[in-house]
């Protein structure tokens, strides 16, 4: 199975040519990028998008591998896709949203914990 990141030079500018209005149109949609944000699981990302975004779904993904789409191969495909865009450097940026292990650290304690200082 092909992934966007096996595509270089010319063949990644073609294959982008072809994926930027059915990406486009998916990650715009307010439910999809909420979902980014919330961090819910792929699959359901996946089950929404086949829901409300069918074509666009099946562009992109046909557009990255050609085998013929079917029940078995169809939600693997998907989610595959899925995950490489939201696991990429490059794409955090462009479709803000926040890649796993990219989160600054955030203090766990309440701001009235003690630190074991005695009031100095």
């Amino acid at each position: 199975m092909k992934r966007l990141s096996d595509y270089k030079g010319e063949d990644a500018i073609e294959l982008w040519a072809d994926l930027l209005d059915p990406i486009t149109d998916i990650f715009k949609d307010p439910e999809v990028l909420n979902g980014i944000k919330e961090g819910k699981n792929t699959i359901e990302k996946a089950q929404y998008i086949l829901k409300k975004h069918k074509k666009n779904a099946v562009k992109m993904i046909l557009a990255i591998d050609p085998t013929p789409i079917n029940g078995l191969n169809l939600i693997v495909r998907l989610v595959d896709v899925l995950m490489e865009i939201e696991n990429s450097e490059e794409f955090g940026d462009f479709f803000g949203s926040p890649r796993p292990g990219t989160m600054e650290n955030v203090s766990s304690g309440s701001v009235m914990e003690s630190t074991g200082a005695e009031g100095k």
